[in-house]
């Protein structure tokens, strides 16, 4: 301790200097932080996403698409109608998102490579200006580029831009996906329904009827919604581009309504990558809102309690020093910004500032103790740091310990969340035991000089309001403990009950356009939330034998009796809708070909007829050839180049995660039992991932929990030297979790990714408990009885932990201003947790130190140099 004092004494100067050079470089280095808007907060290598990357690899139709509803309250079989629809699919077709600052990027990284080779591949792309054209060139760069010296940074880049430069992977609607048609001459042809500006009314018509192909998926039932479906290659990562994908969709649909204003059909955007660009967008703005917000109400609340410049400024210099080293410290290992990391800074501001708060107002309560005493202002500052360094350091450790807990997860965001805020707390701690003493030594001594007022020793109204409502615990502590366990168990039991789910689309507010978008599309045509089923046979050709295919339609047949199930394809749609067509539309023939099939046709040379036998796999085969003779190409969709697997796409109108659990708890069960013999399955896409979100939310949640209580009664009773004390301090948090629990069973708030973060904040924020177990103590070791100790405590510190209450509760009303309801949630539910956690501090330990304080009595009193106060009160 000497030495620290010492330290802060002696160079004051140079650990300013020191701190700022380091704030300023941590400053420049998140212009360097990138974001992360994928909503399915899972890592990339998680089973859950994996299988939907492994899948690509043999099968086309499995990006994520960009979704277009045309609505036409009559019908979009119109003339206007169907010309839009050709022209936008023939816009986003040739569809880049490269832009300037693209190709300013490019040529930056073409100058900080040390390969020579490199430098000139890129400069030979950059000849001419970055268009569409270059998109071979960069993807055959990319591939390079891994065998030479180049930035990681760069290389991402690198990554995105060769998506960017030609996202669209394929178009699919009226206009874009392939029907099919019998030629007079009995030909087979595979061509999209509208293929030109002018088509004829009557053939789309009966080209679209009863097709099971174009039902539900391009065109809903009553003919009113027609899909154009853009599936894009943007990387999931790649918040920029999917913003950019969204922008350029919506800017090319209203050129085109400008530019044909008798075109006047309804027209909504949604999809996967909308969810995304949705999300970057949320981001950024809360970003430029939640900062200033937080730090103009724990402003406030400074000015409010310490009537000083000092007592506003050095804390908010302190917490915005941490919030920049944080975010700085996040761009450097690659931990991107994403909704949740997002609020970091409300987190950093509002929580860090309680060492800044309990310091600042431990110096003020010296000053007024020590002025008559006309001590030196560095003597002051060395008392109010001799007090303040053990609590700070215990309170932030633990605070650490119970956000780094909260990483034993597979949510990436949550995993993030923990990480920056454990490194936050921590560089808070560090700044505030340097830069806060260091500032303070070089006050003047002319500081001191403070009036003495008879009501300087007095205790303050929330002090005796406080003491008037422990005085009846302590003296009826057995009903008050019966009391107190049967409402913990009652909270216990109601908050097992809390709903644990995502709502998807829900959360944005109602008048957002993506949400308007999702739920019209999800009510009228095809749904936004896409789910693949691959069945890998082990066999070449083993996906095109007619028990395959005809398990296929089983499945089938089988997701449509499920609810929120929409629309499907798969081989069996193809075969069936083939077979359908080369037999005249014969409604005989609108099924799929049996094992063995036998035709009657007429024999010229026995000049009768006879009949034939065709066994259904040579019928099956024919089919597919034909089709691939006619033009077609989306059999790749459903079938892997060998055929020996296939893949079913289908659709749900829902983004609420607890229907695709519910979907996925009959559909597998239903796969294990009936999948033919050698045969596997993979599940992919978006409820396969949002239902293993719930999965981990609940284990994690779980385990996270009951580490963290252990974690935290662990640390306390090292600190404090008693694993009662250390018991006695935890309590009140699990009290409060308790209580969180059954708050959000009661006002019915379902645990989700925003939520799920108050509990670990919860079970941290020990500095109510830790100043009132350590005030107690000091009243113990100077000899008074634990009641009276308990009532000096609440005296001394009593307003202190008030105050911290309230900077903690009105910190958190910025989350209200963002436009995203789990932080909304999240800024409603943390403040009136740490209420409770404040309440059930003072509660819980007054009515159980009785049987958890250790027997201090017979311990020697404090030097009088130590007889100061400890962790005191504002």
């Amino acid at each position: 301790m000497n030495n620290y004092l010492y330290l802060v004494e002696r160079f004051p100067k140079l650990i300013l200097f020191t701190l700022f050079v380091i704030t300023v470089f941590f400053a420049y280095s998140i212009s360097f932080l990138s974001e992360d808007s994928n909503p399915y907060l899972l890592s990339k290598d998680h089973p859950a996403r994996s299988s939907l990357y492994a899948m690509r690899e043999d099968f086309t139709g499995t990006h994520n698409a960009i979704l277009l509803a045309i609505y036409n309250p009559d019908s979009v079989i119109n003339e206007t109608s169907l010309r839009a629809l050709f022209d936008l699919t023939q816009s986003y077709k040739t569809l880049s998102l490269i832009d300037p600052k693209d190709e300013i990027k490019l040529r930056e990284v073409s100058k900080n490579t040390e390969s020579i080779q490199l430098e000139k591949k890129i400069n030979a792309i950059l000849q001419g200006g970055l268009n569409s054209e270059d998109s071979y060139a960069l993807r055959k760069l990319l591939v390079e580029a891994q065998d030479f010296p180049i930035k990681a940074s760069d290389l991402k880049f690198l990554q995105f831009l060769s998506e960017r430069i030609d996202p669209i992977k394929d178009v699919s609607g009226l206009a874009g996906s392939e029907n099919i048609f019998l030629e007079p001459d009995g030909t087979l042809r595979a061509a999209v329904t509208v293929n030109s500006r002018s088509v004829d009314i009557n053939r789309v018509n009966r080209a679209v009827h009863d097709n099971e192909l174009i039902t539900n998926s391009i065109l809903s039932p009553d003919k009113r919604v027609s899909l154009i479906a853009l599936e894009v290659s943007i990387l999931s990562d790649d918040s920029e581009g999917q913003l950019r994908a969204y922008d350029a969709v919506h800017n090319i649909l209203a050129n085109y309504q400008n530019n044909n204003p008798q075109w006047n059909d309804e027209v909504y955007i949604g999809g996967v990558p909308v969810f995304y660009a949705e999300q970057k967008r949320i981001i950024d703005a809360d970003m430029q809102t939640l900062f200033p917000a937080v730090i103009l109400l724990v402003s406030a609340i400074l000015a409010f309690f310490f009537r000083t410049a000092l007592g506003v400024l050095i804390p908010l210099v302190n917490v915005v020093m941490c919030t920049i080293w944080t975010l700085g410290a996040m761009a450097i290992v690659g931990i991107p910004l994403d909704l949740i990391t997002s609020v970091l800074p409300v987190f950093l501001i509002t929580i860090c500032s309680s060492d800044a708060i309990h310091v600042m107002a431990e110096y003020y309560r010296q000053r007024k103790i020590q002025a008559t005493q006309h001590l030196q202002q560095r003597e002051v500052v060395a008392n109010t740091m001799r007090l303040m360094v053990s609590p700070v350091i215990l309170t932030t450790i633990t605070t650490c310990v119970t956000f780094t807990v909260s990483t034993m997860t597979s949510i990436t965001n949550l995993k993030n969340f923990g990480i920056t805020m454990s490194f936050g707390m921590f560089v808070a701690m560090v700044i505030s035991l340097l830069l806060i003493p260091a500032w303070l030594s070089l006050q003047s001594d002319n500081v001191l000089k403070i009036k003495q007022t008879h009501k300087q020793n007095k205790p303050n109204r929330i002090s005796l309001w406080l003491l008037t409502l422990i005085k009846p615990v302590m003296a009826n502590r057995k009903p008050w403990i019966l009391g107190t366990g049967v409402a913990i168990f009652v909270l216990i039991a109601i908050g097992s009950q809390v709903r644990i789910d995502d709502m998807g689309s829900a959360y944005f507010d109602e008048n957002n356009r993506f949400r308007i978008a999702d739920e019209f599309i999800n009510s009228h045509i095809a749904g936004s939330s896409p789910g693949w089923i691959e069945i890998d046979t082990g066999k070449v050709d083993g996906a095109i034998t007619p028990e395959l295919v005809a398990f296929i339609d089983h499945l089938e047949k089988f997701i449509h009796k499920q609810d929120n199930i929409t629309y499907s394809y798969s081989i069996a749609r193809y075969i069936r809708r083939i077979n359908f067509v080369m037999n005249n539309m014969d409604p005989s023939y609108n099924r799929l070909p049996n094992a063995l099939e036998i035709f009657t046709e007429f024999d010229e040379a026995l000049n009768t007829m006879v009949s034939v036998e065709v066994q259904g796999k040579d019928i099956i085969r024919q089919a597919i050839l034909l089709y691939e003779n006619g033009g077609g190409t989306d059999l790749t969709n459903i079938l892997s180049s060998d055929y020996s697997k296939t893949a079913m796409m289908y659709t749900m109108n829902t983004t609420v995660a607890n229907d695709y659990q519910a979907f996925l708890d009959v559909l597998i069960p239903w796969l294990n039992n009936n999948i033919p013999d050698g045969m596997t399955y993979k599940l992919a896409g978006t409820p396969v991932v949002w239902s293993k979100v719930l999965h981990e939310l609940i284990s994690g949640q779980l385990l996270s929990i009951f580490m963290a209580f252990i974690c935290v009664i662990i640390i306390m009773g090292l600190w404090l030297k008693s694993w009662r004390m250390g018991l006695l301090g935890t309590l009140p948090l699990a009290v409060t979790v308790a209580c969180y629990y059954a708050m959000m069973t009661l006002f019915n708030i379902e645990l989700n990714i925003g939520t799920a973060i108050i509990s670990f904040l919860v079970l941290g924020v020990v500095d109510y408990s830790v100043h009132y177990l350590l005030r107690t103590e000091y009243g113990l070791k100077q000899g008074l009885s634990l009641n009276q100790s308990l009532e000096e405590a609440v005296i001394h510190s009593g307003r202190s932990i008030t105050v911290n209450v309230i900077v903690f509760s009105v910190g958190f009303v910025a989350l209200l201003f963002s436009e995203f309801q789990p932080i909304v949630d999240l800024g409603r539910l943390v403040g009136f947790s740490l209420l409770i956690s404040g309440v059930m501090s003072i509660f819980i330990i007054t009515l159980m130190a009785p049987w958890l304080m250790p027997n201090v009595l017979d311990k020697p009193k404090l030097a009088d140099n130590h007889q100061l106060g400890i962790a005191g009160g504002i």
